[in-house]
């Protein structure tokens, strides 16, 4: 790194340091600190190498100057030590450079990024005991080994780094190295760049990319499931650039998949396959390798499973993902237990099935007398495990839709390491129906079975089901009339010929499986259905056949950034969680009055473009707190667990409240109010 890069750096710092709110917090001195693109990017990098590697933050330094004689003033942006020693160049192991820059439309190959790369050659040149650097500007990452001879330093180009305690000669055995990811943002953005390198490089179309990459992510999860000896998803050193090693890497692959097919047969379907040459393949494998997620906690992979997902669905007919706090917001309101059969069917992607695998794995965690934070590696393997079978058995979905039924699947099994039951049926004729899936399906789901269903249900300001063959099958497919000089509304029979919206009748559909008198339904409804006079008769028909336990009107900011691609409005939404009331209780129609749960969420985490909102004082400052974290140090093969105190900003997210507020209703029947 040049004196140039050191001036040039300075400048934009102090281009970009302005504003009160202007800020972040370090996260090895906890100190506020003003913003600018370069120092976000050290912190990120930081960040990776403390929650993903497992380095000890007191062998991290930022902005090293190495005293080298002969040399003017150099600075290494994070340096690396020896663990506990002292910050000296004789200690130093690892030089990263971190460089700003613009983001770029396709993934550059070593030779490629040969004149930025430069710099860091240079500083291992310089430095003798450092024999690994990595290069990166947050989209690409690239990695050197540097051997010292009598004559030169030759640099060769690394697939995977080396964890704490392991050396580059370790990177060569049978079955490679594989690290714990315990941090979601370093999984989500490997998988994006297995995206963008298929998406951008190759050329593929979205459907097709995520295909590609399914097949690798079922190859990688199977063989997660073998012995260490017996696994094949796996990259030596510097195999990915070498020719030879792309074909070995290739052949490894193709072998894995074969058997994680067999493994399990049902999950993907026809034109599911890997079509990438040689060093494509090895490419992408060089992203994923490198990940234990046996071992990285279901909440990280879920939400770095729908960053690489969500541009499938095209939001036709008001189809597009879920917000993943929402979600998550749903699933710890509705608590579902080990033992609970839990449905999606409007499953989509599946995130509110994994958002519930989330909940059981915390679960399991809980019975251990421990938290996701705390768990040791094993007890992660040991209720990553359980949760696996529990999504064997209990969760279930479904989607007309024959991608998104892998889609779902697909996202069960990174979550879990089982892709449930979701089956490609049309919910609304079930148990009717032609679809490939429905023989599997009745047995599986049979109306009346659930103890639980969670759905967004695709809604739409311009499309309703006018087909009679399905409006016939609901009561909410007819015309309703109101008694006259009463309260009451009467089912005139008729089917309504003007159209039904789909997310009224996926009202009754999601009623109609779970179980009599405990089952209970998680759905979102555009706030016209809950608002507008005209459907008043759905709001009788609600009350009648549901004790209505939550009503939660939510912001529409983190919708409107869901959609936003699609170049779509989103309704206001809110959130509707109901009991089915038992045949008993709709005979008798005279119900006791009781307490409803109603909140109204303002924030959600993010503005209308995605931007993090955080927790202001009175006069609009932000706010800085202190937090308890669980910090994972790893020695080779050792995990240790310490517990530090981080300074950091809050996201300003109401939704977790709303949760722990509705537990709360629902354990005493009161909120507490603590203001």
């Amino acid at each position: 790194m040049s004196n140039q890069d050191d001036i040039n750096d300075a400048q934009q710092d102090a281009a970009e340091e302005s504003g009160p709110d202007n800020f972040f917090i370090d996260i090895l001195t906890g100190n506020k600190e003003s913003i600018s693109d370069k120092k976000l990017l050290v912190q990120k990098t930081l960040r990776l190498l403390i929650e993903s590697y497992g380095f000890d933050r007191n062998d991290l330094e930022v902005n090293y100057h190495p005293r080298i004689e002969g040399h003017m003033r150099k600075r290494v942006d994070i340096a690396i030590f020896r663990p506990g020693t002292e910050h000296t160049n004789e200690n130093l192991q690892r030089i990263i450079v971190c460089k700003h820059q613009s983001s770029r439309n396709k993934l550059r190959s070593f030779e490629e990024a040969d004149a930025d790369l430069q710099g860091l050659r240079e500083l291992l040149e310089l430095l003798p005991a450092a024999t690994l650097g990595m290069w990166t500007n947050g989209q690409e990452e690239f990695l050197l080994q540097v051997e010292h001879t009598r004559f030169e330093t030759r640099a060769k180009p690394l697939g995977v780094w080396p964890v704490p305690g392991e050396n580059t000669s370790d990177l060569d055995r049978t079955g490679g190295v594989i690290q714990v990811s315990a941090e979601a943002e370093d999984l989500e953005d490997a998988l994006l760049r297995c995206r963008q390198y298929l998406n951008r490089n190759l050329g593929l179309d979205h459907k097709d990319s995520f295909k590609q990459l399914a097949v690798l992510m079922l190859a990688k999860i199977f063989d997660e499931t073998l012995p260490t000896g017996e696994r094949k998803f796996w990259i030596r050193g510097d195999e990915p650039f070498t020719e030879a090693g792309q074909q070995a890497i290739a052949q490894r692959i193709s072998e894995s998949i074969v058997a994680a097919k067999a493994w399990q047969p049902s999950l993907l379907t026809r034109g599911w396959d890997l079509t990438l040459e040689p060093h494509e393949t090895a490419r992408v494998v060089m992203e994923l390798a490198r990940y234990n997620l046996s071992e990285t906690q279901p909440r990280y992979r879920t939400g770095a499973f729908r960053a690489v997902v969500r541009n499938v669905m095209d939001g036709r007919e008001g189809r597009y993902p879920t917000p993943l706090n929402v979600s998550e917001m749903a699933v710890e309101m509705l608590d579902p237990q080990p033992g609970e059969r839990i449905m999606d069917c409007s499953s989509g992607t599946g995130t509110f099935l994994a958002m519930a695998a989330t909940h059981i794995f915390k679960k399991k965690l809980a019975a251990m007398g421990t938290t996701p934070e705390e768990a040791t590696n094993e007890q992660i393997r040991q209720a990553q495990n359980e949760t696996a079978a529990w999504a064997a058995s209990d969760a279930l979905g479904c989607d007309i839709d024959p991608f998104l039924a892998v889609a779902s699947r697909m996202n069960l099994l990174f979550t879990t390491g089982n892709p449930g039951r979701v089956f490609r049926i049309d919910a609304r004729t079930f148990p009717d129906g032609d679809l490939d899936g429905i023989e599997a399906a009745r047995p599986a789901m049979s109306l009346g079975s659930m103890d639980m269903v969670l759905l967004n249900p695709w809604f739409s300001t311009k499309d309703v089901v006018v087909d009679e063959s399905i409006l016939s099958r609901y009561d909410l497919g007819k015309v309703w009339n109101k008694e006259q000089g009463g309260d009451d509304y009467v089912n005139s029979g008729a089917i309504n010929t003007g159209g039904v919206p789909p997310e009224v009748l996926f009202i009754e559909r999601a009623l109609d499986w779970v179980k009599p008198g405990t089952g209970r339904v998680g759905i979102l409804l555009p706030d016209g259905v809950l608002g507008n006079p005209s459907d008043e008769y759905i709001r009788w028909w609600i009350l009648r056949h549901c004790e209505v336990l939550a009503s939660v009107d939510l912001p529409v900011e983190p919708f409107k950034v869901t959609v936003r691609e699609y170049g779509l409005t989103p309704a206001l939404p809110s959130l509707l969680v109901l009991r089915r009331r038992s045949q008993e209780e709709l005979i008798n129609t005279e119900h006791p009055e009781y307490k409803v749960f109603m909140a109204v969420v303002d924030r959600a985490g993010v503005d209308a473009r995605g931007n993090l909102l955080f927790q202001r004082a009175p006069d609009g400052e932000e706010l800085v707190f202190d937090e308890e974290v669980v910090e994972r140090v790893r020695e080779g093969g050792e995990v240790e667990i310490r517990r530090t105190t981080r300074r950091d900003r809050r996201i300003h997210d109401e939704l977790p409240l709303v949760a722990e507020k509705y537990k709360e209703f629902r354990d005493t029947g009161e909120v507490i109010n603590e203001n």
